[in-house]
């Protein structure tokens, strides 16, 4: 018999977190605000809207509830929720689906400001869920992740069968559990012999919408099972995708009702936080540059270039990286380091275009490419290095009554420690990879920026150093001599291979500098 992975801690402490931040918002002066638009026709999205209302009083949070006729126009719902985007009173908008047929729901979606979609449902924060750039994620995705998180289980190097690839849920997730670093296999309507997929996997995400889809006997001993799917009973309840009985073979299930969707809701108002966040950031960037001529929060379209990639500014993340709390600890600030090196490498290739720089554009071009590329896994490596230490702390309180919950903890925690392990393992890679570019760079690159590239390499391997610092930590808790040395000599090998880069790049750029100053 498995475990009932329910959602109702992991809930609480997501609404407890809101409720505070909401509270430091109101002694600040900001009261926040969500508004949320239902049309009529479809009993269940009014029956949400009100739950939602009634978590936002629970929570401080003001909730703005307005209700469409069924024959209202399109033109109409789209001008609801842009006057809210437009209103700075207003920090989050929810737009409860279905809609009626004559309205477009896309356009509906379109017209609300990406930085207060907290549904995730604009193709500014789609998209951004995909690549992972910063934004306001779809919430369900969200809750599959922290459900397993919270529980303890690892995605990294897990296999992951995932079964549905609807808009809302399936494919932002598949994205989302790639930056996991988990394998992941898509199961949908045309795939044959759904059960061939499911017996690999150590993961099985299930969010179709077809009551009983996956049966008790297509499920793997000790998988571990999580149900997303919603469906109504014939006496008004509603059920997951998955069997009830299959918890009788699985390692752990989550249940329906009381799993993914209770999580869902609290992490909606978790999002309209994060909202006012990217908000106030981007006010601030206006300032800086002098471009608000209204003073709006800004009008609906593409998420702005603007908006910080790790969702805060320096100061905050200063102060938190300083705070008497565990994260972001070193890990954190090795990813982040890791990205300077990258924008530092990448503004001097930016530098190296036209005129006598022609026949190293391409090049340049190239390069420019390929480190955006590694910010983006550096802002990933952040946000994993935080995931992988709140997974340990998960593991450590998992129960230990009986011999299958002690053998799920240990499992589980190590697991937990091989994460805290790869994460800094990744981030050493790229820099390995970043160093070797800008190695190759650095004797082409316009000598007015070539200390800027040479900046750049130094905290490449700075950052290189501070991850290796993190993985031997992290050694002395695998129980395995043989797992710690293998380990250990992966990561004193990529640092020697980054050490000897950095020579490389930083006495090229040096020889630039001298030829030129003399």
């Amino acid at each position: 018999m498995g475990i009932r992975l329910s959602a109702k801690e992991a809930a609480e402490r997501v609404r407890e977190a809101v409720a505070a931040e909401a509270a430091r918002l109101r002694e600040a002066g900001i009261v926040p605000k969500v508004a949320a638009l239902v049309v009529e026709g479809d009993p269940a999205s009014a029956y949400y809207a009100e739950t939602k209302r009634k978590l936002a009083g629970k929570l401080g949070i003001a909730f703005e509830l307005k209700t469409m006729p069924a024959t209202a126009a399109e033109a109409e719902l789209v001008r609801i929720v842009a006057d809210w985007s437009r209103d700075e009173s207003v920090h989050g908008v929810m737009l409860e689906l279905p809609l009626p047929a004559h309205v477009s729901a896309a356009a509906v979606a379109a017209a609300i400001d990406p930085l207060k979609d907290v549904d995730g449902v604009t193709p500014a924060n789609r998209l951004a869920a995909m690549t992972g750039e910063a934004g306001l994620y779809p919430a369900t995705p969200q809750s599959v992740i922290r459900l397993l998180t919270h529980y303890g289980y690892a995605l990294a190097g897990k296999n992951v069968t995932l079964v549905g690839r609807g808009q809302t849920v399936g494919l932002p997730l598949f994205h989302m559990l790639q930056r996991e670093q988990a394998t992941v296999t898509v199961c949908h309507s045309r795939t044959a012999d759904l059960k061939s997929h499911l017996d690999h996997a150590d993961i099985i995400v299930a969010a179709v919408g077809r009551a009983g889809l996956i049966s008790r006997d297509m499920i793997r001993s000790g998988a571990v099972v999580i149900d997303a799917g919603i469906n109504e009973t014939p006496d008004g309840g509603i059920t997951g995708d998955v069997a009830p009985d299959a918890i009788e073979t699985a390692a752990a299930v989550s249940p329906v009702p009381g799993g993914v969707g209770t999580l869902t809701t609290a992490i909606l108002f978790e999002n309209a936080m994060k909202a006012i966040r990217l908000q106030a950031d981007r006010r601030e960037a206006e300032k800086k540059r002098g471009s608000s001529t209204d003073g709006r929060l800004g009008a609906p379209g593409p998420m702005q270039p603007e908006t910080p990639m790790f969702d805060r500014t320096i100061r905050t993340f200063l102060r938190e990286a300083g705070a008497a709390v565990p994260t972001p600890g070193g890990g954190s600030v090795a990813a982040l380091v890791g990205a300077l090196g990258a924008a530092m490498a990448s503004m001097a290739a930016n530098f190296t275009t036209g005129g006598k720089f022609a026949d190293a554009e391409e090049a340049m071009e190239e390069a420019v490419r390929r480190l955006q590329g590694w910010t983006r896994d550096c802002e990933d490596m952040l946000e994993a290095d935080i995931a992988s230490f709140d997974r340990y702390m998960a593991a450590l309180k998992l129960p230990k009554g009986t011999d299958d919950e002690k053998r799920i903890r240990k499992q589980a925690l190590r697991d937990a420690v091989r994460q805290a392990i790869e994460v800094p393992l990744g981030l050493m890679r790229v820099c390995r990879d970043a160093l070797e570019l800008t190695a190759a760079i650095a004797p082409s690159v316009n000598p007015n920026v070539v200390s800027d590239l040479g900046i750049g390499a130094l905290l490449f391997e700075s950052s290189a150093q501070s991850a290796y610092l993190t993985v031997e930590i992290n050694l002395a808790a695998l129980a395995d001599e043989d797992e710690r040395r293998s380990y250990d000599k992966r990561a004193a090998g990529l640092l020697r291979e980054a050490a000897a880069l950095k020579e490389r790049a930083v006495g090229s750029a040096r020889d630039t500098i001298w030829r030129r100053n003399r």
